[in-house]
């Protein structure tokens, strides 16, 4: 039974990838379209196209063990049928024995008579148990011929419902892979145009660059006065004591957990002490939701080579998700707002802090918050802005840990 319930289980999580990456590659076409005809969008043009061919990969690679499972099933029910069906040709021949054993006794016909004609009670009582006995076990072979024939007929129809599914999943594999060879072909030429267009790209890198230094250093400065605020009232809530404490007479701090509790997460409070606020964070790593409800990760975290000017490395303190125009961004937990910076280039930057952890949200064409207001998970804390040249909207997302960055796509859901 388990095995069953665990090819269930995986032929369920694969069916739910497939619908979701053919959901994100519906999204990512309509950001194509919309910047095709403007030549100044091709670079984020290229973006797109390039997070769509990754996803086109990963939906054939999907379909593919799509295709292998379903393959699996047929073959686990053809042996199914088959073991079933050799079965039923042992049970119908045991079947038959039994009424033709009886039937030389005449105890089909008559029973009574059968009873009645014995030579004494004690044997008259015999063949009544035997009577009993044999209708009872023809009863029990009836049933279980239907109960195999029942069994045998939705395992026929549970094969061809596999047969048409691993149909259907052979023609869109075959129609997403044509899909491929159109998109790399055309990722081919908008490179070759991006390569000519070399000098503009270069000079649009410098002026985001200077953008994106003037927002380093807005994020950093709040973010360390906040740690620093932070450190102050904890040394201020310290309580004085006036004798060490006992190892017999622990005291329990409700609002904080030790480190100890903590020990196999990777990463963990430099004091003594975690709160539960940032304990609570540490615990949704990975599964945390996503500053906007769909998009891709057109820029990651970390020193990057530039994805069409040679010998460029560019270094991203966040993810850059390309999502839909004037896409709602939503806080992706509970927290109070640190700081609301205005900064040219990246229009309104959001910091929340979430205990000793900080979400920062740039790019916002506005917001409705307030420095100190407290926010709730998934509430909506202002919208995307739309480039006005190339039409694309990117939200610039950042996760701190006190004072230090950290990857923010290894703690929000895949």
């Amino acid at each position: 039974m388990l095995p069953i319930l665990l090819e269930a289980q995986s032929k369920k999580d694969l069916e739910n990838k497939r619908k979701k990456i053919i959901r994100d590659i519906a999204a990512t076409e309509q950001m194509i379209k919309k910047t095709k005809e403007n030549k100044d969008a091709t670079y984020d043009r290229y973006l797109a196209l390039q997070s769509q061919i990754q996803n086109r990969e990963i939906l054939i690679q999907t379909l593919q063990s799509e295709l292998i499972a379903a393959e699996e099933g047929i073959t686990r029910n053809k042996m199914v049928i088959s073991s079933l069906n050799d079965d039923l040709v042992k049970m119908r021949a045991d079947y038959g024995r039994i009424v033709r054993s009886a039937f030389r006794q005449k105890t089909i016909s008559n029973p009574l008579l059968y009873i009645l004609s014995a030579d004494n009670l004690n044997q008259a009582f015999r063949r009544w148990l035997f009577l009993r006995k044999y209708d009872k076990r023809r009863r029990e072979q009836a049933l279980a011929i239907a109960a195999t024939q029942a069994m045998l007929a939705r395992k026929s129809e549970a094969l061809e419902i596999s047969r048409t599914e691993k149909e259907t999943l052979l023609g869109t594999m075959e129609s997403q892979r044509e899909a491929l060879r159109i998109e790399l072909g055309e990722k081919d030429k908008m490179l070759k145009f991006l390569y000519k267009d070399e000098s503009r790209l270069k000079t649009d890198l410098e002026k985001k660059q200077a953008a994106h230094e003037e927002l380093n250093k807005a994020i950093e400065k709040i973010i360390t006065e906040e740690v620093r605020k932070r450190v102050d009232e904890a040394r201020k809530a310290k309580p004085a004591v006036s004798k060490p404490l006992t190892a017999d007479k622990p005291v329990v701090n409700t609002n904080t957990v030790k480190k100890e509790e903590i020990a196999s997460e990777t990463v963990v409070d430099n004091s003594a002490e975690i709160d539960l606020a940032t304990l609570q964070f540490l615990k949704s790593k990975g599964r945390l939701p996503w500053p906007v409800e769909s998009g891709f990760i057109s820029r990651r975290y970390g020193r990057q080579k530039h994805p069409t000017l040679k010998n460029i490395e560019i270094t991203n303190n966040g993810i850059d998700i390309r999502t839909k125009e004037s896409a709602l961004v939503r806080a992706i937990f509970d927290g109070r707002v640190a700081g609301i910076q205005y900064i040219p280039g990246h229009d309104y930057t959001v910091i929340i802090q979430h205990g000793d952890y900080y979400t920062v949200y740039s790019n916002l064409s506005e917001t409705n918050l307030s420095k100190d207001e407290n926010v709730s998970a998934n509430e909506a804390i202002g919208l995307v802005s739309n480039n006005p040249i190339t039409g694309s909207s990117e939200l610039h997302f950042e996760l701190w840990h006190q004072k230090e960055r950290v990857d923010p796509s290894t703690w929000i859901k895949k």
